[in-house]
């Protein structure tokens, strides 16, 4: 097939591991995959087992992974990337659907709930403007991603097997990962000017609820208000000297540091310490498991590529842009 070369020839010409299918949290459009038919004059960029991967969808995820729209001006090696992501897609969720793998409403609901907690409206609207997509969209996508990791962990969780020699070994050879610094639980509250921040402190000290006076004034605290560990280390030197002299159910503030002024109550405190084998076992387990998944998500992956009939567009690989169409 002219312009065309097979999931054989590609495998000599792999990109870097690094830029794996399954990384991230925003993949482009995975429902938009999901036809089994090619509309006539589509723009496609690779097929799977005579499933067309198309333009649209390689510009979508290309702009997720910040690469930007044309993709004549990306590397060859971050175009197949981008290529085989789609790929990877594709054929997880062929797998997904053969296994009856199903994501239920309640589970994307629950994702959606924690991630927009983390994020501060103002700026989610921004970069989903920056990238071009509706709200609906970016659901979608995400929607998509959840299925492939809930294909990916009932598909492979039950080979996966974590043995307390390897637990042990694992905190004999990671050790330092083990020492915790002193942490704070707290939330935190950052505003443009002094007497913003001083009146969010007043309001606080008068009995008001810090997330919803925050909410008020238009400043959102920090991981949607719920209270979060902070650890040395991680601000500027003199901020950090005040917070971490609070007591618990202290308030403080304003406090000036070079990104504005912040307002923090401290609800607990952590002092330094070295977890032992028996409190870092628990982290250890989960670490050693996603290794695991991991190589077998990639074992997976090329096992897949063997039985499925793959064919990619070798210009638009090469170039970044498509063969032109065949004459019938």
């Amino acid at each position: 097939m002219a312009g065309l070369i097979t999931s054989q020839q590609m495998a000599a010409r792999r990109a870097p591991r690094g830029i794996l299918w399954a990384v991230g949290i925003l993949l482009a459009l995975v429902l938009a995959a999901c036809s089994s038919s090619e509309p006539q004059g589509v723009p496609t960029v690779a097929r799977v087992d005579g499933k067309p991967l198309t333009l649209a969808e390689f510009n979508s995820m290309a702009a997720f992974m910040g690469l930007g729209g044309d993709p004549a001006l990306l590397e060859p090696e971050l175009r197949r990337a981008v290529v085989e992501d789609l790929v990877g897609r594709a054929l997880v969720l062929a797998e997904a659907e053969r296994q009856g793998v199903v994501l239920l409403p309640e589970e994307l609901e629950k994702r959606e709930r924690h991630l927009l907690s983390q994020l501060e409206p103002e700026a989610f609207k921004h970069d989903l403007a920056i990238h071009g997509i509706s709200q609906e969209q970016w659901r979608d996508e995400l929607a998509g991603q959840l299925l492939m990791e809930k294909a990916l962990r009932l598909i492979l969780r039950p080979k996966i097997r974590v043995t307390p020699e390897e637990i042990a070994a694992y905190y004999r050879d990671h050790r330092s990962e083990f020492h915790r610094p002193e942490q704070i639980l707290a939330q935190h509250a950052l505003l443009p000017s002094k007497p913003l921040a001083q009146k969010l402190v007043d309001q606080v000290q008068k009995g008001m609820d810090m997330s919803q006076a925050a909410d008020q004034m238009g400043a959102p605290l920090a991981a949607g208000g719920q209270p979060t560990w902070l650890s040395r280390g991680h601000m500027p030197p003199g901020l950090e000297k005040k917070v971490f002299a609070l007591k618990p159910g202290q308030l403080a503030g304003p406090l000036p540091s070079p990104y504005g002024f912040h307002v923090v109550r401290v609800k607990a405190k952590r002092q330094a310490v070295v977890l032992s084998l028996t409190q870092a076992a628990p982290e250890i387990q989960k670490n050693l498991v996603a290794q695991k998944q991991e190589a077998l998500a990639i074992s997976l992956l090329e096992e897949l590529k063997a039985k499925s009939d793959i064919i990619y567009d070798q210009q638009f690989l090469e170039k970044g842009r498509l063969a032109p169409a065949r004459s019938k």
